[in-house]
């Protein structure tokens, strides 16, 4: 279970080490072109529909990254087999889980040094993003990666590309993108790959036996091809991005439509007092006027806690040291050289590979400790009426994972019908859940643990323990039909019906689910779609407070979902009278449907109700 952690700007390395830590439902390649028909293959609507596969390794999965390529080869082969038959016989309805088929092809390819084959997977990348900013920076690089090694261009080339082909592309689509690459190849460091596949992914393959998830091949795979073709030309490549952004500094950004719709509630407004649970990582209620029962809190393993915020235990007193490696890391994110983003680059080069797991785990921490007090300040913002109660689930943050079982899921689910009486014994009317997960994530916890025989049955153990949470949360929501309970879609650029996310992919009459837009209402790249999101908000770089009062800018659907929490309980401190349904059906006729955002409008939505907010 994890929070939608805020959007910091990680190593590609560490991006790396959780992609193949989570190798459960494996990224699979392009279908052969004699692949059959629609008609004639299985449907498939839902990610627990595909099948789950292992391959043995001959050695740990660190030793694949610098040893012989020979040795590396059958693995592939092994995988490409397996996806291209899955691909014969599925007809994959989700555009995401095809982009990473064609992304795994796109890796062996360049693995194999198969340049001719990268232009046509990019194209097909490109086709399966829906989103114009990606649809556009899709396979760039790679296309420029290939065509240096055929024509044995130099680095000097590589920059020259690079600024070229991001220069041309249309700049208020690609924005945010590529800063958001430049941030990551700033980070990106050889040595850290390596140390998170030696600390990390080695210690899932020893319990395993060597016999892996088939994803952790393609995982390999993709960390070889970033060390071998990427980490060469970093330099040159953060060069031509940071040129692309000089250039267009001068051009106007997207105008900002979102400022305008915000009200706030003024402190001598005729109002009553409205409780807002935030059901998070923790708050820090000294910056808040909580509700008279405070909190509930549960630990790692779901069991009662008495810490309302996240405690920090042995790196409290560095935490003057994570907080500005959080800064830095949005810093760079935003294209900003600070002090803290410098600081964080030269932090990030000197790393050995033996300091890899303790450096990742201090950002899920220092992100665990931040997200939910970040969170509450969003939602009561311009809200002088409004009452904070946390619900504060105090989840891992080491790499290793707890082991699931029934008996954590029984107490996940007792756990979940305890906050929600405690939401109504405080008379909440609205709740913000800025967290998700699927059971996919059982199957990455207990492929760590080695619990199943097969990947197959790790799949029905996770089918089985997911079920008994989700049906204990949808009752426990459903439970309480007077409270508004916000959902936040997630941030992987996903189907929250496909991965069947809870809460996200939940449908109840009291819960709303929200899909993040920049200021100027465009749909941002790593916004989770689906039928459920029925609602966008503002989710790029919004400010709030941290724990201790420092503000700080973040990104996420965890920072849109508050914002229509923020909405729901001015509705409910203007007018203590409304119901759920009136106040749900007033945010949604007031959104302004955009394809396939439906962006929130606080101000129509308030005058649909006979509100008048203040100008």
């Amino acid at each position: 279970m994890k929070p939608i952690a805020v959007a910091v700007a990680v190593a590609p390395a560490l991006l790396l080490a959780a992609q193949v830590i989570a190798a459960q439902s494996p990224p699979m390649p392009t279908p052969a072109p004699t692949a059959p028909s629609s008609a004639e293959r299985t449907i498939v609507t839902r990610a627990e529909q595909l099948p789950r596969r292992s391959i043995r390794l001959q050695r740990l999965p660190s030793e694949y990254l610098a040893g012989p390529r020979d040795a590396l080869l059958p693995l592939a082969d092994a995988l490409e087999k397996n996806l291209r038959a899955d691909l014969e016989r599925f007809d994959i309805q989700d555009a995401a889980t095809l982009r990473e088929y064609h992304g795994t092809l796109l890796s062996l390819a360049q693995f194999r040094g198969d340049w001719t084959a990268v232009p046509a997977l990019v194209e097909r990348l490109r086709s399966l993003q829906d989103k114009p900013g990606p649809r556009a920076t899709s396979g760039v690089l790679a296309s420029i990666v290939a065509e240096q090694q055929l024509a044995r261009r130099d680095a000097a080339w590589v920059r020259a590309e690079v600024e070229k082909r991001f220069g041309a592309l249309e700049w208020a689509d690609v924005a945010e993108g590529v800063k958001r690459s430049k941030s990551q190849f700033e980070l990106l460091n050889p040595a850290l790959v390596q140390g998170a596949f030696e600390q990390q992914v080695d210690v899932m393959a020893r319990n395993m036996q060597l016999d892996v998830p088939e994803g952790m091949v393609g995982s390999i795979i993709g960390a070889r091809v970033q060390n071998e073709l990427l980490a060469p030309v970093r330099a040159e490549v953060v060069a031509g991005l940071q040129a692309v952004i000089d250039r267009h500094a001068p051009v106007a950004a997207r105008p900002d439509v979102w400022t305008s719709r915000q009200f706030a509630i003024p402190a001598g407004a005729k109002a009553g007092e409205v409780g807002i649970g935030i059901w998070d990582s923790g708050v820090d209620l000294s910056l808040f006027k909580p509700t008279p029962g405070r909190g509930i809190a549960f630990d790692r393993e779901m069991r009662p806690a008495t810490a309302l915020l996240r405690p920090l235990g042995e790196a409290e007193s560095r935490w003057p040291q994570l907080r500005q490696t959080v800064k830095g890391a949005m810093d760079l994110r935003a294209a900003l050289d600070t002090e803290d983003a410098r600081r964080l680059k030269q932090t990030v080069a000197s790393l050995r590979p033996d300091q890899a797991k303790a450096f990742q785990e201090d950002l899920a921490l220092a992100g665990y400790y931040i997200h939910g007090t970040h969170v509450a300040g969003i939602a009561v913002e311009g809200n002088p009426f409004a009452r904070v109660f946390t619900a504060s689930m105090l989840w891992e943050h080491r790499s290793e994972p707890v082991q699931p079982g029934e008996e954590l899921s029984r107490r996940t689910a007792a756990a979940y019908a305890q906050i929600v009486r405690a939401f109504q014994a405080q008379k909440l009317r609205v709740v913000n859940m800025s967290w998700r997960y699927g059971a996919g994530a059982y199957e990455e916890m207990l492929a760590w643990h080695n619990v199943g025989a097969t990947a197959e049955e790790r799949k029905q153990i996770a089918r089985r323990l997911f079920a008994v949470e989700r049906e204990a949360l949808r009752a426990a929501i459903a439970s309480a039909p007077e409270i508004l309970f916000v959902a936040a879609s997630g941030n992987e650029d996903n189907s929250a019906d496909f991965d069947e996310y809870i809460p996200a992919g939940l449908q109840l009459p009291n819960l709303l689910t929200v899909g993040a837009v920049d200021r100027s209402g465009e749909e941002t790249s790593f916004s989770t779609f689906g039928k459920t999101v029925v609602l966008h908000a503002n989710g790029f770089e919004v400010e709030s407070v941290l724990p201790g009062g420092d503000r700080m800018k973040a990104s996420g659907t965890s920072m849109a979902s508050p914002q229509v929490a923020n909405l729901a309980a001015k509705l409910f401190a203007l007018n203590p009278a409304l119901t759920v349904a009136q106040v749900r059906d007033a945010i949604l006729q007031g959104a302004e449907r955009r394809g396939r955002v439906n962006l929130v409008h606080p101000r129509r939505s308030a005058e649909l109700l006979g509100l008048a907010p203040a100008p």
